[in-house]
């Protein structure tokens, strides 16, 4: 019975959209130089009145549009849907819907793009001023067109999406992004099947990045808006650098971009997640207003000479406004190390002997998705954005929690948070994975980013090595780009786990190949924190954070870390130095080099005291902690054997490590 009272409802709804259709819209069909005819509705209060046009083109079927004419008011003139002074175009693409009947495979849609631009810009009811607009998949198409250079394209509002296609929106940190990936298979977008084929980045991405990767070819304004909450908000920042930096020299300073507080589908809505957001409701839509206003109207509203970057600082929330690169706000960088006990403090991790944490992963339970970053259009409850994970995530016994202190004083953070772990595991491959959180007053422990890493790819998303089991391994983790004030009274909060299924897949810990069924094998995982391994939170901030558990100056120390060990090709040589000496060179590659004894000095010796390499490194300032890696590839001359690497720095403070050579 709730099934036929819903479709009942949902057919008179229908039914008094198209009884409105005789005065908002027209069912037309665009021709399109293959020979077909792509579906389309012609939405205007008057086609007698040559008006500019704003074309949409949805893969999500334009009828629904139809139904929300039902409740637009034709008068107002202050959203984007201008009925009194723009006409619409909204077609189905080629493939979808409407215009299923069209060949799509391997078709590039942005030329069907083109030509509807150029066919409308023909007809009466147009002034020969188009502009394109809407978000995700309708997003794409707008770079895909613009690409082609419709004469009468004049500019575009590509929202929550990136014109490049790219390994890491199908791979986070080396995991299949599974939740991800089966709402664009239940869209209609993807097959699975060449995605799993490719787990490794490899010839397949270099040419689909490389195929996709056109900023140089727009030549009018854009407007982009994302959120911190969407899909891949980095990479809709990253797109909007490039598009300044890349794309035609006559509109490079025209284009703008806003990063709200939103989720993929909540854009200019007051709530996200389980967080309101006042300052944020109804903020994009008058501006992309005030942008086709000035484009194609030729409104001098003053739009052009607005900031070109508008950043949400959650917490704050205030906007920040910039014309500058997002990359240029953090104005420093700092470091929470983890301690055991769950602490998280700026306090350098104390000497060797500190007992490392451990948990355990089962993927037959694995620690599950709750609010962050992510969209699911096959759950309308999903909780998605910011949310209290203490329930479903903290709640259970597989992960580790590390919290700072109460603050005393408000933390911003501007940019990409990253995770320097070392790690260790009883199996030969596991995953990592972090959520950062802002814990309130009241206990609510509020998501507001998570990432992973797969062990296996830990240095490399080219190729695979596997763990020793107890073997310990440095490991990043990166999450993406946020803004975000910690206040006073509250706390920043990191949980470590192995899962955020169904997010990402699961790791079956056994080390076979990836994503085939398997043994699946419970994991237990390994966490360090002392001053040999001292895992921290690199954190982008625009301020100085005073974060420390109890002020205690750290002594000097200096650390040594060598992997893989035995190796047949290359060793890794990590070097973390606490002290007045101070940080590592900027130089990556191990090579030989004469060294002085007033420079701190990294050299390999084998057993009759010849010097194999050396490196060397330079002072920074007083209190840097820092961490370096370093490449050792043996000549071909160097036999199998045992080698001893030995740093020593200009205050006397030396640390060996045997690593043994196999050819």
């Amino acid at each position: 019975m709730r099934k036929l009272i819903l479709f009942l409802l949902i057919f008179i709804s229908l039914s008094l959209a198209s009884a409105q259709s005789d005065t908002l819209f027209t069912s037309i069909w665009i021709p399109v130089r293959t020979g077909d005819s792509l579906a389309a509705d012609f939405y205007t209060i008057d086609s007698t009145i040559a008006k500019p046009i704003i074309l949409i083109q949805t893969p999500y079927n334009r009828t629904g549009y139809r139904l929300g004419s039902l409740y637009l008011d034709i008068e107002d003139t202050s959203g984007v849907f201008d009925f009194q002074h723009y006409n619409f175009v909204i077609v189905d693409w080629r493939g979808f819907y409407g215009s299923a009947c069209a060949d799509s495979a391997g078709y590039d849609r942005g030329l069907d793009g083109y030509d509807c631009i150029e066919w409308i810009a023909s007809q009466i009811w147009c002034d020969g001023n188009i502009g394109t607009y809407g978000g995700s998949a309708l997003g794409m198409i707008q770079f895909q067109t613009a690409r082609h250079h419709p004469p009468h394209l004049v500019c575009a509002a590509p929202w929550i999406k990136d014109y490049k296609n790219q390994y890491s929106y199908y791979y986070c940190g080396g995991v299949w992004r599974k939740q991800h990936y089966e709402s664009l298979t239940y869209l209609g977008f993807e097959g699975a099947d060449y995605i799993l084929e490719h787990p490794l980045y490899d010839y397949f991405w270099e040419y689909v990045e490389d195929y996709t990767d056109y900023a140089d070819q727009f030549d009018i304004p854009m407007l982009l808006v994302s959120g911190w909450f969407d899909l891949y908000p980095t990479d809709v920042i990253r797109a909007f650098d490039d598009i300044r930096a890349y794309s035609d020299i006559s509109v490079r300073d025209k284009h703008k971009l806003i990063m709200g507080p939103w989720t993929h589908a909540g854009i200019d809505k007051l709530v996200q997640g389980e967080l309101e957001y006042p300052s944020a409701e109804n903020y994009a839509a008058p501006i992309a207003k005030r942008f086709f206003d000035y484009y194609l109207r030729g409104i001098d509203n003053g739009y052009e000479s607005e900031p070109a970057g508008r950043y949400f600082i959650m917490g704050i929330d205030e906007w920040l406004e910039t014309d500058d690169s997002w990359s240029s706000v953090a104005t420093s960088t700092d470091t929470l190390y983890i301690h055991y006990g769950g602490s998280l403090s700026c306090d350098y991790p104390p000497a060797d002997g500190v007992p490392m944490d451990s948990f355990l992963y089962d993927p037959r339970d694995p620690s599950p998705m709750y609010g962050g970053n992510y969209f699911d259009p096959t759950h309308s409850y999903a909780i998605i954005g910011p949310a209290d994970i203490r329930d479903s995530v903290e709640s259970r016994d597989d992960n580790l929690i590390f919290s700072t202190s109460i603050l005393t004083e408000p933390i911003t953070l501007v940019g990409n948070v990253t995770a320097h772990f070392f790690v260790s595991s009883n199996r030969y491959d596991t995953d990592f994975a972090f959520r950062l959180c802002d814990v309130y007053p009241d206990g609510r422990s509020m998501i507001l980013a998570q990432g992973i890493r797969r062990a296996r790819l830990r240095n490399s998303y080219e190729t695979e090595e596997l763990m020793t089991p107890y073997e310990i391994y440095p490991i990043d983790i990166e999450l993406y780009d946020i803004a975000q004030t910690f206040l006073a009274g509250h706390k920043l909060r990191v949980v470590i786990t192995s899962s955020i299924f169904p997010m990402f897949d699961t790791n079956l810990n056994n080390g076979d190949s990836m994503y085939v069924e398997g043994d699946t094998l419970v994991a237990t995982n390994f966490i360090y924190h002392n001053a040999s391994y001292p895992s921290a939170i690199i954190l982008p901030a625009n301020n100085v954070i005073k974060i420390s558990e109890n002020n205690i100056e750290q002594p000097d120390k200096i650390s040594l870390f060598a992997y893989p060990n035995p190796f047949n090709s290359s060793c890794k040589i990590t070097i973390s130095y606490n002290g007045n000496s101070a940080g590592i060179a900027m130089n990556s590659r191990f090579h030989r080099e004469e060294t002085q004894c007033n420079k701190n000095t990294l050299k390999v010796f084998d057993l009759r005291g010849n010097v194999v390499g050396a490196t060397r490194w330079v002072a920074q300032e007083k209190g840097d902690a820092s961490h370096r890696t370093y490449i050792w590839h043996p000549d071909k001359s160097s036999a199998s054997g045992i080698y001893l690497i030995r740093v020593a720095t200009k205050d006397g403070s030396t640390e060996t490590k045997r690593v043994i050579y196999l050819k």
